[in-house]
């Protein structure tokens, strides 16, 4: 009786946060908790169990799960749910792709009003495989727009620059991207730049042009980074300078503005290492005796501070393996790192997505690892990664994770 009163209690505070509408607050609600309602049928905990497998928040991420949570809430009507598996079959994350299953949940989604699951429906509507539905994509942005969304704004200003869906209007699209363009939106003021440039609906302005595509490549959108370089090329309002245009091009095509993408994970629950001949020499005994910790602190070393060589980073990214296969979180985030540069081991975007995820639920902050890497990994790689990393996970080979 005491397991099954355990089950109940967590059930009822699950379905008393149901019923008041308090979805939000079940991010508060431990783990266990939520997947109890989850399996008693409760939409919101069903949502909230996809949301933490969507991001990997307290367990490890895992598209597929997180599909099947959001269809059984889809299926009881819920448009957060319906939101979220439309979103995984155009993307194809966890499950086959499948557009017209994809634009189905979204739309059912799309109807209750949200300006966000409007904006997700009408980007999937105005793609060729979407049915290229400009008119109905932006009604869907002009609902959300007035709703406040501005992404879907300055997308409704895209059409209205084309004449796309809705008849021509640059005095519209420029309103719009002006708006966007007070909050520092990256792409109005790309888009604006180029209403300049072109002399579209306003007076031709390099200089102006210049000074919004310098700020949209400031916030990393690599567009704006190309056209930039253009200006600088051409000296088009900025001094005529090449080799400051090659670099903007270099950049805008690595998508990072360290073409080494993030530095090497140094654990902060660790001391200063200290790198002294005798220091060293502990270190590595004890690495060779085992132990994790020490294996990651040589290859630390080794990939940072003896100059990389390459028969170094061999011997760091043996270090890290080692450590990583132990548990040692920080150990997989440089691992990772190491696969998706394709440095002492050949790269490998899957197993960096991999050793990634589970860096990820060891708890080290790998955000910086997602924004140099993350848009290169492709569908299938993301897949195959979290797959692997389940297998893994499930098996207890690595000692340092903690089961769900």
């Amino acid at each position: 009786m005491k397991v099954l009163w355990h089950f109940t209690a967590a059930a009822f505070v699950i379905m008393a946060l149901a019923q008041a509408g308090a979805a939000q607050d079940l991010t508060r609600v431990p783990l266990d908790q939520v997947r109890k309602g989850a399996e008693i049928g409760s939409p919101v905990a069903q949502v909230e169990l996809a949301n933490r497998y969507v991001g990997g928040i307290g367990t490890l991420q895992n598209y597929t799960t997180a599909a099947e949570w959001y269809e059984k809430a889809a299926e009881q009507g819920d448009p957060t749910a319906q939101n979220g598996l439309g979103k995984l079959y155009y993307a194809g994350l966890g499950l086959t792709r499948d557009v017209p299953m994809a634009l189905h949940w979204l739309s059912q989604a799309a109807r209750v009003g949200t300006a966000q699951f409007m904006f997700d429906y009408a980007s999937v509507l105005e793609t060729p495989e979407g049915g290229a539905a400009f008119s109905e994509a932006a009604e869907y942005y002009r609902r959300a727009a007035e709703a406040g969304h501005l992404e879907a704004s300055v997308s409704l200003a895209v059409l209205y620059q084309n004449g796309t869906g809705v008849p021509q209007d640059l005095d519209q699209a420029r309103a719009l991207y002006e708006a966007a363009v007070q909050v520092d939106h990256p792409r109005a003021l790309n888009n604006l730049g180029l209403l300049y440039v072109r002399g579209d609906g306003v007076v031709q302005n390099y200089d102006r042009a210049a000074q919004l595509f310098a700020r949209a490549a400031e916030l990393g959108l690599s567009i704006a980074m190309t056209n930039l370089g253009v200006m600088y090329e051409n000296g088009f309002g900025v001094p005529l300078d090449e080799e400051k245009a090659a670099a903007l091009y270099r950049l805008a095509s690595s998508g990072v503005a360290d073409e080494n993408g993030p530095t090497f994970f140094y654990d902060a629950r660790l001391s200063p290492l200290d790198i002294g001949a005798e220091a060293l020499a502990q270190t590595q005994a004890s690495s060779e005796a085992g132990d994790p910790v020490a294996q990651f602190q040589l290859g630390w070393v080794l990939a940072t501070q003896a100059e990389g060589t390459a028969q170094n980073m061999r011997e760091a990214a043996r270090l890290f393996a080692q450590a990583a296969d132990a548990g040692h979180g920080p150990a997989m985030a440089n691992l990772s790192v190491m696969y998706f540069r394709g440095q002492g081991l050949p790269q490998d975007y899957m197993l960096g997505h991999m050793w990634l995820l589970l860096a990820n639920r060891a708890g080290v902050n790998t955000q910086s690892i997602s924004a140099a890497y993350g848009a290169k990994v492709t569908t299938d790689q993301v897949n195959t990664a979290q797959d692997r990393a389940l297998i893994l996970f499930n098996a207890q080979t690595l000692p340092g994770l903690k089961r769900d």
